[in-house]
């Protein structure tokens, strides 16, 4: 099923200080997006107003002309928006099943599949997630991401501290989530990203 995520005249602020301001902007399924801009210039609250982790100043976000603060939050949560970190948003004292039970109602067929395609074996599945290197646990982080299938992807700088081979598997991964018909929307600062997605926003275009 095709979507349409549209921001409409978007203002966020912080006490006096405008994050961003008059955000018009349409994300279209089967693509994945850049959102750009320096540190600290609005790419992560305008990723997690999406996300409904924070509230708009102004301004209205749609998902296929449904106001999205009107969507249930769990199914929001559940079905339609799925995250992947810099910190990968993993219980540290956790074993990597145990964080991937957070996905519920998939199928082990499913399980295995994603194990292999992430290069992570029946092995990884009973140690604790701060014994795995940062390219591990953010392979850990996209078979959940996977089990999940949401409909909208936030990815909040997923390459930051991978080494090369885990950042080229990370941008493969969702550009294919992408082809899959997928929203996806990186905000980054690593250049790389740029040479795997379809479109790139500037957040400096909306101060």
């Amino acid at each position: 099923m095709e979507h349409s995520l549209r921001i409409k005249n978007a203002k966020k602020v912080f006490d006096d200080y405008v994050v961003f301001n008059n955000v018009n902007y349409t994300f279209e399924s089967g693509k994945m997006y850049a959102l750009v801009g320096p540190s600290g210039g609005g790419k992560t609250t305008l990723l997690n107003s999406i996300g409904r982790l924070n509230n708009l100043s102004a301004g209205t976000i749609t998902l296929d002309d449904k106001n999205i603060n009107t969507i249930n939050i769990l199914d929001y949560y559940r079905k339609i928006i799925g995250y992947l970190f810099q910190n990968y948003a993993l219980v540290d004292e956790d074993n990597v099943m145990q964080n991937l039970n957070i996905v519920k109602k998939y199928k082990l067929s499913e399980l295995q599949k994603y194990l292999e395609k992430y290069g992570l074996t029946d092995r990884y599945l009973k140690r604790k997630v701060y014994t795995l290197s940062g390219g591990e646990t953010q392979r850990v982080a996209l078979t959940r991401l996977s089990l999940q299938n949401p409909s909208i992807i936030l990815a909040d700088e997923p390459t930051g501290a991978l080494d090369n081979i885990n950042r080229q598997l990370v941008l493969t991964s969702l550009q294919e989530m992408a082809n899959a018909g997928k929203i996806v929307i990186v905000a980054t600062h690593d250049d790389v990203v740029k040479d795997y997605v379809d479109e790139q926003v500037n957040i400096l275009d909306f101060k």
